[in-house]
């Protein structure tokens, strides 16, 4: 799988017009920015080694905000150069539209739902998210995209290549081949943060016949599901964020490592030894 030409793809899906862009953008994306698009039962080979690399085109990817449409609210850079799920991460955490885009926060006039009354100290933080939000400056015409990995602002496959290779898998996983943990382990951990560990979803795309649900709950187990999103695994992650006090828990195994971070300073020693402990404790259940 060359990621460089999977890049140019995604960059020709957002920044040009064709036959093939209104087809794709007609059966995957339904209106839907391509940062809010995910994996489903049924997706095309094609589609889905593109989806395995859609991180890395967004990390290169610069956005800059017009009207909105193309901007997912939480998770994109749109507003102070950070996004808003690590600002007002604990809003975020509460928050029942994860996946909503800037247009419609704006067209609902900021009226959307959390799971549960805030309290003063976080309706004041929402009240500041809101003058924030709302004192940007809009324009009614659509979001530009840039590249944020050529000085030029234009997207070229040598950047994506030249960026890879400064960030070699060698460097990325030396948290993990460092580690005093078995091999096995280690090599398991290694297929939880590719992904590519036999997960239900994995399975089934090797044609196997079985029942893609997650053992603990009705929905599709994936990799970020089982060991992050599932009520099992929630509750599970939340024993861990009262033992160090934090306020919110990871989504995803990108999420962890900032995460833990933040709240575990200092304790870089037992950082990948706490995910494998856990992520290997829910695997064998």
């Amino acid at each position: 799988m060359n990621i460089s030409l999977l890049c140019k793809w995604w960059w020709k899906l957002e920044n040009e017009d064709g036959i093939w862009q209104t087809l794709v953008k007609a059966k995957y994306l339904k209106g839907r920015p391509i940062a809010d698009v995910q994996y489903k039962m049924g997706d095309s080979h094609v589609w889905t080694d593109l989806l395995k690399i859609k991180d890395i085109y967004l990390r290169g990817r610069r956005l800059q905000t017009k009207n909105g449409k193309n901007t997912i609210l939480w998770s994109d850079s749109w507003l102070n150069n950070k996004p808003l799920c690590v600002t007002y991460h604990v809003l975020y955490d509460l928050c029942s539209e994860k996946d909503i885009t800037v247009f419609d926060f704006l067209r609902k006039n900021g009226q959307i739902g959390f799971c549960r009354r805030l309290p003063p100290i976080l309706f004041s933080s929402w009240v500041d998210m809101m003058n924030d939000i709302f004192s940007f400056h809009f324009e009614n015409s659509p979001d530009k995209i840039g590249w944020r990995w050529n000085r030029n602002g234009k997207f070229s496959t040598k950047s994506v290549y030249e960026h890879i290779s400064h960030r070699s898998c060698r460097g990325d996983f030396k948290h993990i081949w460092k580690s005093r943990l078995p091999y096995k382990i280690k090599i398991f951990t290694w297929l939880v943060e590719n992904k590519v560990v036999l997960t239900r979803d994995n399975l089934k795309r090797k044609n196997w016949p079985g029942d893609p649900s997650c053992c603990f709950c009705p929905q599709i187990e994936t990799v970020d599901h089982l060991f992050f999103t599932c009520p099992v695994a929630r509750v599970t992650w939340g024993i861990v964020s009262i033992c160090l006090g934090a306020t919110n828990i990871p989504q995803n195994t990108s999420q962890y490592r900032p995460w833990i971070k933040r709240w575990l300073p200092g304790g870089e020693a037992v950082h990948h030894l706490g995910f494998a402990g856990i992520c290997w404790a829910l695997w064998k259940c």
